[in-house]
């Protein structure tokens, strides 16, 4: 039960601190305080979910890992309220943004065994998922105001692109060095079968299909088609999910980086 709760966990704090830290990429003065409310209100839920897995955990909200927790929840509710009357970022809500950003940073530390390699990897796929979800729904923000530019979706996408072309290098690095739990008749992970399913899975869904349909995305807002090219920002954070979930459970069940 604990297994699957920090796994939940985990899920929740990327989609809350990892969209979050895009928040800056569409200039709130361009696309309305009501975008700022829409994103924060996600990472809010998001942030809030991962308060309830921890307490549930049987870990206390008085310990550094808890307060991060409620501090960046207290600044995100404030951020959210502030862009009620503001659309255009002041000195106060940079703050709002800067804090939970960066406390975000060092939440994800306690997600791994200590290790740099570990950190950078739990980091990556935080962010790679965050990145993604960001471009979706800024897209749909495009339906409210149809006038921005699509310079913010161009950058929200080299942005994935920045982090999925490392990730799929060290995944393979990685990859490579685990053949152990590819070799027929292994005990190791899940057995043969299973292993192989999981290895693929992870870089057809996770990779090879979001890099395809990133590509054609990019064209689609190249070609100002915002609506189409956001239809498959939604599939690609579906297949993100997919394939980051399979991830983390190898990381987490296995210790494998893939």
């Amino acid at each position: 039960m604990n297994y699957i709760l920090e796994l939940s966990k985990f899920y929740l704090l990327s989609v809350g601190f990892g969209v979050f830290i895009f928040a800056p990429v569409a200039n709130s003065k361009m696309t309305g305080g009501g975008f700022q409310k829409l994103l924060t209100t996600v990472c809010l839920s998001s942030i809030f979910g991962a308060i309830i897995c921890h307490v549930v955990m049987g870990k206390s909200l008085a310990n550094i890992e808890g307060a991060i927790l409620v501090v960046s929840s207290i600044c995100l509710l404030f951020h959210r309220q502030l862009h009620n009357t503001h659309d255009e970022k002041n000195s106060l809500l940079w703050l709002l943004y800067a804090i939970p950003a960066a406390l975000g940073i060092v939440e994800f530390y306690f997600y791994q065994t200590y290790t740099l390699r570990n950190y950078l990897f739990i980091m990556s796929s935080a962010y790679y998922l965050g990145a993604i979800t960001y471009a979706m729904i800024l897209g749909h923000w495009y339906l409210v105001t149809p006038k921005l530019s699509e310079k913010p979706l161009k950058v929200a996408t080299l942005i994935m692109w920045a982090i999925m072309i490392p990730k799929i290098i060290w995944s393979f690095y990685e990859a490579s060095n685990a053949s152990a739990y590819l070799e027929l008749g292994t005990m190791l992970g899940g057995g043969y079968s299973f292993n192989w399913i999981m290895f693929i899975m992870r870089g057809v869904w996770g990779y090879l299909v979001i890099g395809v349909m990133s590509y054609f995305g990019w064209r689609l807002v190249c070609m100002r088609s915002i609506q189409s090219a956001t239809g498959i920002y939604y599939s690609m954070t579906i297949f993100v999910f997919i394939g980051e979930l399979i991830s983390s459970y190898l990381f987490f069940k296995f210790g494998l980086l893939i």
